[in-house]
């Protein structure tokens, strides 16, 4: 039976990282990617 608690405990604690993993690489590349908008978006506004 400890066995059992063990296992839901790792699986409960790896779902919870993944979560984590997951929602800082989507904030990281989203803030690339809209930074790099904006300074495309700022070099073509001081080209006009």
């Amino acid at each position: 039976m400890a066995t059992d608690v063990k296992k839901q405990d790792v699986q409960v604690e790896n779902q919870d990282s993944l979560k984590g993993t997951l929602f800082s690489t989507i904030i990281f590349v989203g803030g690339g990617i809209l930074f790099f908008i904006i300074v495309l978006f700022y070099f073509y506004m001081t080209r006009i």
